[in-house]
């Protein structure tokens, strides 16, 4: 019986249907050629990206007198975007990103800052309104009308009651320095624990009594003369009538809609932020220690000014109101504003009081410091930054020389965000002296 397949003619169609290799040696060959092209393309492109920014650096010298800086910044983002797959042309566009951000603050800063101010109060009152809604089951948008109604309530009985009473106060202070700035000369020409001083050689009263009159008008003038200046730079800065109450209208409703879309605003501004590995999880994780911090040293200041001024005024020390919001204020200073508020609340009465108001002051500021030391800062502050106090003292020199009074309140917080910021670029931002790698040599 005959096989039904000739396995001759079985093996000539198999060989017939078979694809021929191809050698690796050609292989090879083609993917060189191809790495070539694709070089070559990278190389070109790179090319013509330095000559265009070469030209438009050319452009800028020659014209950059009358030329808009975002419109800069639009020509130069533009011919930067092709290349934005290369790190330092990344870091051109990061680096003039925040010189345009810069820019544009300083620009419109005035019509910025309401949005700006209402935004920081609406992320310190953001988890309230938060736990409002999941405790009472509530649409957010009733706990967010409910803080909104309490906060502008508390802020308009601030401004109506305590701010005449502030504005009244600073005054009588500022007429009673003038007037003992005045007298000063006298007082020491007649100081009897001088004239130890004087005969040991250390001072001599008839200089310093001259240098005091001359000194002292010309610093109490300057003084005086400021206060209208900073007055005028208020008014211009708050504008007209309808300007101020449109703000008054404007905040309001601002702050309503931010505390019901908090959340959706919030992550539109982090979708801004750099990524780091593929995520902003550090821009959150910063936002809460700055945040927790906020909140909880904002509490106590406004509880510490409280405290102080209520008891001041009833024992009917003078300039009450003044060393109570000044106690407040100087609370936000870790260390140096506990101590800062001894010294000028013990200054003032010295100068203006008895000694008896001494006594009073200090007693109730230590008091005040001790409750907030062993109650208001264990249960408030909950989540601590978590700097060194070595740290948070240099951090107020530095903030303090760098922008001044407003440094010492700030300098925690942008410490903080300073230190998150660094411990999640920390790979980044290390130089590398050596060139050998330190676990091969351990290795």
């Amino acid at each position: 019986m005959e096989p039904l397949i000739d396995p001759a003619s079985a093996g000539a169609r198999v060989a017939s249907t078979d694809v021929p290799l191809v050698p690796e040696a050609i292989r090879d060959d083609e993917d060189r050629v191809r790495s070539f092209v694709a070089a070559r393309a990278v190389a070109l492109q790179a090319l013509l990206g330095l000559g265009g920014l070469v030209a438009f650096l050319v452009f800028l010298l020659e014209f950059s007198a009358g030329t808009d800086p975002l419109l800069i910044a639009i020509a130069g983002g533009m011919l930067l975007w092709p290349l934005r797959q290369q790190p330092s042309v990344r870091a051109v566009l990061m680096a003039g990103a925040l010189l345009l951000f810069v820019w544009l603050l300083r620009v419109l800063g005035g019509v910025l800052a309401p949005f700006i101010l209402v935004y920081i109060v609406a992320y310190l009152l953001h988890p309230l309104v938060t736990m409002a809604q999941r405790r009472w089951r509530v649409p957010r948008w009733l706990p967010a009308l409910a803080v909104t109604g309490v906060f502008v309530g508390g802020l308009v009985t601030v401004v109506l009651l305590v701010v005449p009473a502030l504005v009244g106060q600073i005054e009588h202070l500022a007429r009673q320095v003038v007037d003992l700035a005045a007298r000063l000369p006298d007082l020491v020409a007649r100081a009897d624990f001088l004239d130890a001083a004087e005969r040991a050689g250390l001072v001599r009263r008839q200089e310093l009594v001259a240098e005091l009159r001359q000194f002292l008008p010309e610093q109490v003038g300057g003084l005086v003369g400021r206060i209208p200046a900073a007055l005028a730079g208020l008014t211009r800065s708050v504008g007209t009538l309808i300007g101020l109450i449109t703000m008054i209208v404007l905040v309001p409703v601002l702050l309503f809609y931010m505390l019901v879309d908090f959340a959706t605003i919030r992550d539109a501004l982090l979708r801004l932020m750099p990524r780091y590995r593929g995520s902003r999880a550090y821009m959150t994780r910063v936002g809460d220690v700055v945040g927790s911090y906020l909140r909880g040293q904002l509490t106590i200041s406004l509880i510490a000014a409280v405290l102080v001024t209520i008891p001041l005024m009833i024992l009917g020390v003078p300039f009450a109101m003044v060393i109570g919001i000044m106690t407040g204020l100087l609370n936000m200073i870790p260390t140096i504003g506990a101590v800062l508020s001894y010294v000028i609340g013990g200054l003032l009465m010295l100068a203006f009081g008895t000694w008896g108001d001494v006594a009073i002051v200090i007693g109730v500021i230590a008091a005040e410091s001790v409750l907030e030391q062993s109650v208001l800062t264990p249960r408030i502050m909950g989540a601590q930054v978590g700097i060194h106090p070595v740290l948070v003292m240099l951090s107020l020199f530095v903030f303090s020389a760098l922008i001044g009074a407003v440094g010492l309140l700030v300098a925690v917080p942008a410490t903080a965000l300073l230190v998150g910021l660094y411990r999640a670029f920390q790979g980044e931002l290390t130089i590398e002296l050596s060139q050998d790698d330190p676990a091969t040599r351990a290795g």
